[in-house]
């Protein structure tokens, strides 16, 4: 069974793929929010044979819905009328902290080459890395 995780988002939409065993969580790429997001997300779904969708639930830090998440709850209804499959939603609390963290480690929150430019693409991939994390933690939850 293989699994698509998406960490939504108002601006940018991380993606994550699991393996064919459905065990192991890989970031895949970012896609941005436009009018073709449903097309896009149905492209990827057809494009990787997935079987279920995993989406990161909004919360706040005590465990409460968030404003974006009636913007999730919206795009998984609209998602649903293409898609047939199952549609999972998994707690993404601290989900961009953990794929951020590398960008922290051995004093580069001071350290210009991972604050300038060049490294936009570099700190972008966060939002992949945390599908990846919120599709590993439904993963480990769930087998």
């Amino acid at each position: 069974m293989k699994y698509l995780g998406i960490d939504y988002g108002t601006k940018k939409i991380g993606i994550a793929i699991s393996d064919e065993s459905g065990k192991i969580a890989f970031p895949k790429k970012i896609i941005l929010h436009s009018q073709d997001l449903i097309q896009d997300i149905l492209d990827i779904i057809e494009y990787e044979s997935i079987d279920e969708i995993v989406i990161g639930k909004s919360l706040d830090q005590w465990g409460s819905e968030n404003l974006v998440q009636k913007q999730i709850d919206f795009f998984v209804k609209k998602l649903s009328y293409d898609f047939k499959g199952k549609i999972n939603l998994q707690d993404e609390r601290m989900s961009s902290v953990a794929a951020r963290s590398h960008l922290y480690g051995k004093g580069n929150v001071a350290n210009e080459q991972w604050t300038e430019r060049g490294n936009k693409k570099r700190r972008d991939a966060v939002d992949a890395g945390a599908a990846a994390i919120i599709l590993q933690r439904y993963l480990d939850k769930n087998k």
